[in-house]
Order: structure tokens, then C-alpha cells, then sequence
């Protein structure tokens, strides 16, 4: 009755079906017949496609965070509307009074006139337009599935849904799923995410070149850390100690975590002239790599740091600053060990994604072809360009005016300084040490016809392909260093403060996420993982499902702490330590 008086296709009507249907909101444990009332919990309101039907949905327990599905956006959106609602309101209530006011006048006048009283049209009252918040609304889509698909056939059906939702796909590839919500007699799946409108981004292009043009990946991909090796190399684990992405080099963030960082000096000496060597002979590869998603899998492609080699490199950049009588801390040594290193990878990883785009537009193979007959075969020769375009890249880092500034701030002798980052550059194998040929720009139109002819040299009657806005200028599509998986391998000083920093803090390792779920007193449930997933179960016995793959994605962590109803900066300061 309740249903029919509200209106069954209004939201009122459907909240009125829900709360007496003890398939989906009456308490279960309801014994008699004569109870009056259903508490009922707001969970989340969504868009759904392309439509204006709107999805609400309601659940027997409290959130366990009060509106997490609800944005900033929409929050000033409704106070807006409804702000404006109480001005039309008074105006409204106002202008009846005047009227009522005016119309005992004339009835006092001619008392006759009150038989025409009500006869007339009745203005209504002002009301409140949900319909205008659906464009602040999170989008969502909904598809049926059986509560006992595995989770590889449930990410297949997710991945159908969202290509036929209307929505563009999620700029981090960050998609949330509830499962098991009851629609009628049917249970669904409600998928919500943050479509992203800006230009093609560079995840959603590496997944179209990996969809498409799958031959042009090794094959098979390679699935482990593929470090390069070094002489003075030591044993490291095969497991990263830990993971941070995202990190912008022309932003502040994590130049700011490293504030008063202090450098382990045990062995000094020895580990000063160990990095130089290393350097020497392999360039900035002595401390970190990249390994490409043409040649290594999706668990372990990225940018790699040996976080020990990198606080080598650290003391012996502090060596070279102070051995030229320029004041300086080891927060200034490490901002440039991992700034001019970080640099010089993420220039690796803008080689690749040119290529993924010039691959995408010709749906030909293109990066293993120059790997092969342009990157080896100019290997330690001084035409290696892409080495020395990556090492004048971290040249124009340390140029940058954010960072010029950040060391002029703290340091008088700023033109020392240019000294001993330019001679860290040329302690270099042949190729890196030439990065002086970056200035020059028909240097990045040679290098950009090599990337797309796979050609090293080209003839002496061909001209250059004026396609360098293939790597610097307005792209065509939207690269951010956050695209790239950025992991350190072992532990060290510089690493393990980017770690601790809720700014440049990402995801933890498996491991890590386990013993966190052990401290919020979930337990391991050994019969309910299907195949590569564990599921966890808390004390409110709400389940957690844990991918056993290592490091959790930025998808995983986030859901996690929305499970928990923490962010991030209370789980890196006040869960982590307690680990």
C-alpha cells in the first residue's frame, strides 16, 4: 500500500517494496508480524549508463564509512541545490502570505467573493529536483552473475559491462565491485568507477597494444626482475621489499619527504668508490632499470631501484658536494641520487609509450624491432641515443626551476653544484656520456626516426622525420610518471622514507597486507580463495578477498582500506608501525 501511495518506479515506492521484503531489508530474525518498523542504512547512490535512472543502494547493516561512496562535488552540489530550494521556499511562503493577506481584504470588502474561494488554481509549493545531482552522481553499471563464479570469470564479465555501460573506462584503472545485491529475484554486480574524459590515457594505450597487436610482445613475456648484472652485484631477494608509484620528478612530494633524511656511512669508502666503478661502467643501470611490458609480464614490468645501491649513490654525490667545499646534507644528496636516477628511467618508460603509440596507429610491431636492430646494435657506442637522451633528461631535472629553487633555498653555491651533477653524468659508459647532444633538437628528431623506421643509421639521402612531439611537447595522449610500477629491491635508507610518507606511500606487499588483516582480527578462511585469491574474514564477518599475487595493485590496497574505513595516511602512520 505504502508502495502504491509513493509510487512504485519512485524511490520512496522501492524503499517502501525493500523494507518488507525479507529477502532483501526486513530483518531476518523478525518473529512477529506486528513489528512497525525496518531500520534501513543509506549505502550509496549511483548514475547508471547513459540514462537518468538512478541506482540507491540500502543494506540491513550501517556503512562501514558513512557516505564513502559520496564526493566532495556532489556534497556542494546538494548544498547548493537544496540552499537555493530554501530561498525559493521563503519566496514561495511569502508571497501566499501577501496573497492570503490580500485576499481577507477583499473579502472584508465584498464578503460575496469568498464562494469563489479555492475554485481557482493552486500554485504548488517549490520542490527539490534529484534528477539535477545525477551528473555529480559516481557511475556505476550492473550486471547479473551467480554467487559462485570464480573471480577470472567475474573480471571477464566485469570487463564486458564497462564497454557496454556508456562510460568512458577509469584514467588508474581503478574499478570498485559489489557483489551478491538482490534486484527482484536475481542477484547482480554493481561496478563504480570515475570515467575519465581527457585525452587516451597511457594505461588505456598500453592495454590496446597488448589487445591488439598482441604480436608484438615477447613471447613468451618474461616473469621475473630481470636486474642487470654487475660484478660487485650481491644476492637480493627475488621478493621487492616494498613498492612506491606515482612519484611526479617535477613535483614536490617526495623532494619534500626527504627532509632531514640520514645516510648510513658504514663502509663509506669502500661503497663510494664501489658506485663510481659500477656507474662508470654501467651507467645509471648500476642502480635502478626498466623492464618494458613489451618483454616482461604485468605482475613485473616497471621501474626498478636497488635501494642499497641508490644510498651508495647518495654518499658518493655527498662526497663530491662537500670534496668541493659546498655546504650540504644528505637531504640534498639524496634528493639528487633519486632524482637524477628516477629521471633518467622514467625517460626509458616515454621511449616505450612513444612507441606503443606509433605502434597503435600503424597496428604494426614496433618496439621489439628497435630494441633489437637500434638499442643493441648501438649498445656502449657514442650513438646510443636513447642513453644519452635519458641522461640529458635527468640534466634537465636538476635544471628545472622547482628544483632550482628547492636547492637555492638551502645551498649558496648553486653553480658548484651544477659541477658535480655534470660530472656525475659524464662518469659514464660511451652513449650516457654523451647527453650534451640533447640540446641540440635534430638530435630527438634522429632519435624519433630511429624509434619509428627501426633503422639505426639512416641512408645519406634520407632526411630525419620530423616526429619528435612523439616525446616532448603536447602529446597525443596522456602519459603520467604514476602510468609507471616504481619498486625497490632490498632495503635502504632513501627507500625506506619514500615508504613512510603517506605522499609517496603506494601499496604494500602481500605479506604486508596479510599481517594488516591479521591486526584488524581477520582470519584466513582456507576453503574460501579461489584460484590465485585468498578470502579473509573479519570479526563483523564482512569477507575480504586478497589477489596472492605480489605487490597488491593500487585497485586492491584501495578497496582494502575502504573495507576497513581508514585512509591512507592512517594506515602508513598508525597501522604500518604496528606491523
Amino acid at each position: 500500500m505504502s508502495a502504491l501511495i509513493h509510487g512504485q518506479d519512485w524511490l520512496l515506492g522501492q524503499l517502501a517494496i525493500a523494507a518488507w521484503d525479507p529477502r532483501r531489508l526486513k530483518p531476518l530474525a523478525t518473529g512477529t508480524s506486528r513489528e512497525k518498523s525496518v531500520k534501513v542504512y543509506f549505502h550509496g547512490a549511483f548514475s547508471l549508463g547513459r540514462s537518468d535512472t538512478l541506482l540507491v543502494l540500502a543494506g540491513r547493516n550501517a556503512p562501514v564509512q558513512s557516505y564513502e561512496w559520496i564526493s566532495q562535488s556532489l556534497k556542494t552540489a546538494a548544498d547548493s541545490l537544496y540552499a537555493a530550494h530554501l530561498t525559493e521556499m521563503a519566496d514561495f511562503e511569502d508571497r501566499v502570505s501577501r496573497e492570503k493577506l490580500e485576499r481577507e481584504r477583499l473579502y472584508e470588502k465584498s464578503p460575496e467573493l469568498m464562494r469563489f474561494e479555492g475554485l481557482g488554481p493552486q500554485e504548488q509549493p517549490p520542490s527539490v529536483q534529484a534528477k539535477l545531482l545525477l551528473p555529480f552522481l559516481p557511475k556505476a553499471t550492473m550486471f547479473s552473475a551467480p554467487s559462485t563464479l570464480r573471480p577470472e570469470a567475474l573480471d571477464r564479465q566485469s570487463i564486458t559491462a564497462i564497454e557496454a555501460s556508456g562510460w568512458l573506462p577509469s584514467r588508474d584503472g581503478a574499478y570498485i565491485g559489489i557483489r551478491h545485491i538482490l534486484v527482484g529475484a536475481k542477484k547482480s554486480c554493481v561496478l563504480t568507477w570515475e570515467p575519465y574524459s581527457g585525452p587516451p590515457s597511457y594505461s588505456e594505450v598500453r592495454w590496446a597494444v597488448q589487445r591488439r597487436l598482441p604480436q608484438a610482445l615477447r613471447k613468451p613475456r618474461l616473469a621475473h626482475i630481470g636486474r642487470p648484472k654487475l660484478e660487485s652485484d650481491v644476492n637480493l631477494s627475488d621478493q621487492p621489499a616494498g613498492t612506491v608509484s606515482g612519484l611526479d620528478s617535477g613535483g614536490q612530494e617526495w623532494l619534500d619527504s626527504l627532509d632531514d633524511v640520514q645516510l648510513d656511512d658504514h663502509d663509506y669508502r669502500e661503497r663510494i668508490d664501489a658506485s663510481r666503478k659500477d656507474r662508470q661502467a654501467q651507467g645509471f643501470e648500476a642502480i635502478a632499470w626498466f623492464q618494458p611490458y613489451h618483454s616482461y609480464s604485468e605482475d613485473v614490468w616497471g621501474i626498478y631501484f636497488d635501494a642499497r645501491k641508490l644510498d651508495d649513490f647518495a654518499l658518493s654525490l655527498l662526497d663530491d658536494i662537500r670534496s668541493h667545499r659546498i655546504h650540504a646534507s644528505p637531504t640534498h644528496a639524496a634528493r639528487l641520487a633519486f632524482g637524477l636516477t628516477y629521471a633518467h628511467e622514467l625517460f626509458h618508460a616515454r621511449v616505450e609509450a612513444a612507441l606503443s603509440w606509433v605502434e597503435l596507429n600503424a597496428l604494426q610491431p614496433r618496439h621489439l624491432r628497435y630494441k633489437q636492430r637500434v638499442y643493441d646494435a648501438l649498445r656502449e657506442t657514442p650513438e646510443w641515443l636513447e642513453e644519452a637522451l635519458a641522461n640529458w633528461t635527468s640534466w634537465d631535472w636538476f635544471q628545472s626551476a622547482p628544483v632550482q629553487a628547492l636547492f637555492a633555498r638551502s645551498m649558496a653555491n648553486l653553480d658548484g653544484l651544477r659541477k658535480v651533477v655534470e660530472s656525475s653524468l659524464d662518469l659514464s659508459p660511451p652513449g650516457y656520456r654523451e647527453w650534451r647532444v640533447g640540446h641540440q633538437s635534430f638530435t630527438w628528431r634522429n632519435f624519433t626516426t630511429q624509434l619509428t623506421t627501426g633503422q639505426a643509421k639512416a641512408s645519406a639521402s634520407a632526411l630525419a622525420l620530423p616526429l619528435e612531439s612523439t616525446l616532448w611537447g603536447p602529446l597525443p595522449y596522456d602519459f603520467l610518471a604514476s602510468d609507471i610500477p616504481l619498486r625497490f629491491v632490498g632495503s635502504g635508507v632513501i627507500a625506506d622514507r619514500l615508504q613512510s610518507q603517506p605522499a609517496t606511500f603506494n601499496v604494500p606487499t602481500r605479506r604486508e597486507l596479510e599481517r594488516a588483516l591479521k591486526f584488524f582480527r581477520h582470519i584466513l578462511d582456507v576453503s574460501g580463495g579461489k584460484g590465485g585469491h585468498q578470502k579473509w574474514t573479519g570479526p563483523d564477518q564482512r569477507a575480504f578477498i586478497l589477489p596472492t599475487r605480489d605487490p597488491v595493485s593500487v585497485g586492491v590496497f584501495k578497496t582494502f582500506l575502504q573495507h576497513l574505513g581508514i585512509d591512507k595516511a592512517t594506515y602508513v602512520r598508525e597501522v604500518r608501525p604496528n606491523l
